[in-house]
């Protein structure tokens, strides 16, 4: 919390004339698409989805950017950019999609994919951000998507989306920056906005619980005329609750507009829009070891823990957020052969944020505490434009795409960092900080990225071979106004995938693929040379089994992930550091997803993780921290249709997070030991939902609902950062929901 938080991007001599060029490309595409699409005006075709056990083909079925028909979603665009087959993509995708959002009611996106293979969500029960660590690798911000465009982060202000605004959650393991750019290797977690119909949708929803929860939600949708082309959604939240620390609150409230105008079956403009303030954003700390994870000892060397409300803070803590969007989801098909799309976006973030927290046990039940006060403006502006090609050549079936993106960030950075007084945990007394500043930090951060990059999904018999490649230029700048002094960055980068598939007649689909990412590397070496970007390679084989004409999704997937170029400390002065460091992840993810029948759902998934820094001059053999070597979920849910309890759901679910490690710092006690590791204790998890449908009573689609999640209130450790910040799990959460649909 007390370190800088930047990210650091760059772009090469000439980067104006690219970028200027990027930008006519850009435009020319998106213009020339618009008014194609405005020529013609026939009636649109309604929007629906029809649920069938034919064989016929799934696309006609499913969209990648709508709806899915079952728990088991059969198409993404996550993984290619493309309206694929899951089947047909070479990479592991996951899919939560609404349903599965609606039976376990998740407050977070975070909380959205606990049942997701190789995702582990750090922080515990805080739900300030989503922070997630996809196949062993953390990011400081987090790499996610909204409509194919990134929400990008910046030292505090990160974009915080609530689940009930989208329509589905998916996560893209492994490298990914030949889609996207510079990215995190571990992967990416991208979204899909709830979207107009021409199908009327009305829906009120409100939801009580503990903590002192209280939520309003509704979703109305409908065409505005009777040829079904103008339609609109609004969707809004407001909810109110007590985070679990004492002290702290979370309040939240969301709209988002949208409006569709699909003259013909080959036009698509949809303006997407969400405003969102958050003026408490919850608790945002942390604990140390001491406490958590071994008990600490006061003067009379008692033994002590904490409880899991504990705030090491004060009642002054308060992170806010507002932020704002607005852009577009464009889409025209010209003919057979040739599709334009173009997503743009401009968001705007400001973000306050004002905390005293721990940093260090000093003994005898006593923590040192600091303090840091920032206030952010952050702007983002991105742009997506794609010209897509289907054809054959021979025997073979192209599916080409070509796209350039465009990526502008700007965050002006008010903050200060400072120490405060020292808290005794058995005997806390608040009100009393004492915050004495020393550093401030006012600085102006930039980033920058343009991305060109082309991709061939070719099918021949029953192979698919996916190829692209990406040439990347980023730019990253600070300017430091206290010493009215300047630092960039500029890097170039080219990234490629390649990726086999071959289908089977039954759905099966074994594949191999290998792929890259970069990222940004903020800082120099010692003789003051900047750092290169790091990078991600990754090799992964596995094995998918989606039936076109059964609403099943098995996978298995198996990996070897390397970063190099990775920071550690220079040998010869530790205050400096070297890009001679290397973490290595590799690995096995195991997935299912299957409506049984009409009356029974099963979700399951295996993770194992076996990550470890390679090459690193403090940290060799060891382990990355908050990286579970095994994580293990069972989730089924049982609807009744017949007999007196007719419309009745039941279902629980499982958890399994195993052991994970941290170390120690030159902090407080333990200063010794810097650089040690220690364990975070495994623990298991259960949930539970009741949910009854009110259709007998004549309200189809509305229902009631219980939602528990950690039934038998287990008291756990979720993960450590550092020996100074451990966070406690959430407590038994108990939920009521209650939906009507009219």
């Amino acid at each position: 919390m007390a370190s800088q938080r930047s990210l650091s991007n760059s772009v090469p001599k000439g980067a104006f004339k690219r970028r200027t060029l990027a930008l006519t490309i850009t435009a020319t595409l998106g213009t020339a698409a618009f008014y194609a699409g405005a020529a013609t005006t026939a009636p649109a075709k309604e929007d629906t989805i029809n649920v069938t056990a034919s064989s016929a083909p799934e696309v006609a079925q499913e969209s990648a950017w709508g709806p899915a028909a079952t728990i088991a979603a059969k198409h993404s665009a996550t993984g290619t950019k493309t309206d694929t087959p899951l089947v047909k993509t070479p990479q592991s995708v996951s899919v939560v999609t609404r349903e599965e959002m609606d039976m376990k009611q998740p407050v977070t996106v975070k909380e959205a994919l606990g049942y997701t293979p190789g995702v582990f969500a750090s922080r515990g029960s805080s739900n300030t951000i989503d922070a997630m660590a996809i196949r062993g690798f953390t990011s400081v911000n987090t790499n996610q998507y909204l409509d194919g465009i990134k929400l990008q982060g910046d030292n505090y202000s990160e974009v915080s989306m609530d689940p009930y605004m989208l329509e589905r959650v998916e996560v893209l393991r492994g490298p990914s920056s030949v889609l996207y750019g510079k990215s995190n290797p571990g992967g990416v977690v991208s979204m899909v906005s709830k979207r107009p119909t021409t199908e009327p949708l009305k829906e009120v929803q409100f939801k009580m619980g503990t903590d002192n929860l209280y939520q309003t939600g509704f979703d109305f949708s409908d065409a505005i005329d009777d040829a079904g082309v103008y339609s609109y959604r609004l969707t809004g939240v407001a909810r109110s609750q007590d985070a679990q620390q004492e002290m702290a609150k979370e309040k939240r409230y969301s709209i988002a507009p949208s409006f569709s105008w699909r003259p013909d079956d080959k036009t698509d403009f949809t303006f997407l829009s969400n405003f969102q303030n958050d003026p408490d954003a919850g608790y945002y700390g942390w604990l140390p070891r001491e406490g958590t994870v071994v008990p600490y000892y006061d003067a009379n060397g008692k033994a002590h823990k904490l409880p899991t409300d504990f705030n090491e803070g004060e009642a002054g803590n308060r992170m806010s957020r507002n932020q704002k969007m607005v852009g577009y989801s464009f889409a025209h098909q010209f003919d057979d052969t040739w599709t334009v799309r173009q997503n743009l976006r401009y968001t705007k973030l400001d973000t306050e944020y004002k905390s005293v927290y721990g940093f260090g046990y000093l003994g005898n039940g006593n923590i040192t505490r600091s303090y840091v006060q920032s206030k952010e403006k952050l702007a983002n502006f991105d742009v997506d434009t794609q010209a897509q090609a289907k054809f054959g050549t021979g025997d073979i079936d192209h599916t080409v795409l070509a796209g350039v993106d465009y990526m502008r960030m700007r965050n002006d950075i008010d903050a200060d960092y400072g120490s405060a007084s020292n808290l005794n945990l058995a005997n806390p007394q608040y009100g009393n900080g004492n915050v004495s500043l020393y550093f401030p930090y006012e600085i102006l951060n930039r980033q920058e990225q343009t991305g060109l990059y082309v991709q061939d999904q070719a099918e021949w018999n029953k192979w698919i071979l996916t190829v692209g490649g990406r040439y990347d230029f980023a730019k990253s700048s600070t300017f430091t106004r206290t010493t009215n002094s300047a630092s960039q960055i500029n890097d170039e980068q080219f990234t490629w995938r390649g990726g086999l598939n071959y289908l089977f007649d039954n759905g099966i689909s074994p594949y191999f693929s290998y792929s890259e990412s970069f990222e940004p590397t903020a800082g120099a070496t010692k003789e003051g040379k900047p750092f290169d970007p790091s990078m991600g390679k990754q090799y992964e084989a596995g094995i998918k089994y989606i039936p076109n004409d059964r609403p099943i999704s098995l996978t298995a997937a198996v990996y070897q992930l390397t970063k190099d170029k990775n920071l550690t400390a220079n040998p010869a002065d530790a205050a400096f550091s070297v890009q001679s460091g290397e973490i290595r992840s590799r690995g096995v993810e195991l997935e299912a997803k299957a409506a049984v029948n009409a009356n029974i759902n099963v979700t399951a998934s295996y993770t194992y993780t076996d990550a470890k820094y390679t090459h690193d001059t403090n940290f060799e053999g060891k382990r990355p921290v908050e990286v579970p070597a095994n994580m293990a979920s069972l989730w089924a849910d049982y609807t009744f249709h017949e007999t007196a309890l007719s419309g009745l759901t039941v279902g629980s679910g499982v958890r399994y997070v195993g052991a994970s490690s941290s170390f120690y710092t030159a902090n407080g006690v333990n200063a010794s030991r810097e650089n040690e590791a220690f364990n975070v204790s495994s623990y298991t998890l259960v949930d539970a939902t009741v949910k009854y449908d009110l259709g007998r009573f004549g309200l189809p689609g509305s229902s009631v609902g219980l939602n528990i999640n950690n039934l038998l209130d287990r008291e756990y450790v979720a993960s450590c950062y550092r020996d100074y910040a451990c966070y406690w799990g959430s407590d038994r959460q108990v939920v009521a929901t209650a939906t009507f649909r009219f």
